[in-house]
């Protein structure tokens, strides 16, 4: 068996890894004396993956047959976060291409950013903020937002990132109800969490709706005008997963009615925003960020970690404990 400091080919030489991005200092101390760096600085996106055994890519590109065809030598792609619904899986198993992703990376910071932007919208911050800088006066009379304090938040995912939302705002001393068809009766006891059969139930009586989920076919617009519609007066809207999740034009059609009173939005489709978007432009009762929400300096450190690990590992001749495809395993045989 060959060693992480040998090529995938067998020659001796380090093995490539490419990244979809110019490579940082970060990147290239974790991987000085195994690999040999290869990146993007040009137009071509896809610049150099010609010469690519392994792969740590994000999510602005599409991986797929088109790209797996351009890449001969690739054996391992890894993905530098939670979501992968740009990786087709398809494809990288039929190509023998080890797919993975790092979802213990993103986490913490990704759960502190939604909280975050929990505080954010059902304080009216940037509303108050705006207020103030043009000077309008009677602020504590217009104020009127909301308490956490015995409040409900509705957890639409209950994964890595919404559990650690729930404990947060459980502290905070929010009740939990949560929709999530895939984790177990013991995850919710864990968290303290109500289990609700459907999304609407989920959200029926929540102050606070924060979206976790994954992006599917299935989820995609998760959150519509139906969905919008089974929650209460002046619900507080927050997603931090994919823009793809939310139905924007209907979430702005209810911000416009009064129906929600707030959102908060870390992701968005598509990424990022025009800066004259209706989402931007005269919305106090938003706020956006540009889907930085795990690129904390720990955060980022943790995600490349955990990615070039699975790299590695793969190249190293042993299956990534991260594999999202493991039917693929062992894959290509260079």
């Amino acid at each position: 068996m060959s060693t992480s400091s040998d090529a995938a080919d067998g020659s001796g030489a380090l093995p490539v890894v490419w990244f979809d991005r110019p490579a940082g200092r970060l990147q290239r101390e974790l991987l000085d004396g195994r690999a040999e760096i290869v990146d993007v600085r040009g137009d071509d996106p896809l610049e150099g993956i010609e010469r690519a055994h392994g792969a740590i890519v994000g999510a602005a590109i599409r991986y797929d047959r088109t790209v797996y065809e351009r890449a001969p030598l690739l054996k391992v792609i890894a993905r530098a976060g939670i979501g992968f619904d740009n990786l087709d899986l398809d494809d990288a198993t039929a190509f023998g291409i080890a797919a993975c992703n790092t979802p213990d990376g993103p986490t913490t910071s990704t759960a502190e950013h939604a909280v975050a932007l929990i505080f954010a919208v059902t304080k009216g911050l940037k509303e108050s903020a705006l207020r103030l800088g043009a000077g309008e006066g009677d602020y504590w009379a217009r104020h009127g937002h909301l308490e956490l304090a015995g409040s409900t938040l509705a957890l639409l995912g209950l994964g890595r990132i919404g559990g650690s939302v729930a404990r947060m705002m459980s502290a905070v001393g929010m009740e939990i109800v949560a929709y999530d068809p895939y984790a177990g009766d013991e995850r919710f006891a864990e968290l303290g969490a109500q289990r609700a059969a459907t999304p609407s139930d989920a959200v029926a009586g929540a102050h606070v709706v924060s979206v976790h989920a994954p992006l599917s076919d299935a989820t995609h617009h998760l959150v519509n005008a139906e969905l919008l519609a089974a929650m209460r007066d002046g619900v507080y809207v927050v997603n931090t997963s994919r823009g793809g999740l939310v139905d924007q034009d209907a979430l702005l059609a209810a911000l416009d009615a009064g129906k929600v009173r707030g959102a908060g939005l870390d992701v968005t489709d598509p990424e990022p925003l025009p800066p004259h978007h209706p989402l931007l432009v005269n919305r106090p009762d938003v706020v956006v960020t540009p889907h930085i929400a795990s690129a904390t300096v720990a955060g980022r450190r943790r995600i490349f970690i955990h990615a070039v690990d699975e790299v590695m590992t793969a190249l190293g001749g042993n299956q990534p404990p991260n594999m999202l495809n493991p039917q693929a395993w062992p894959g290509r045989a260079l």
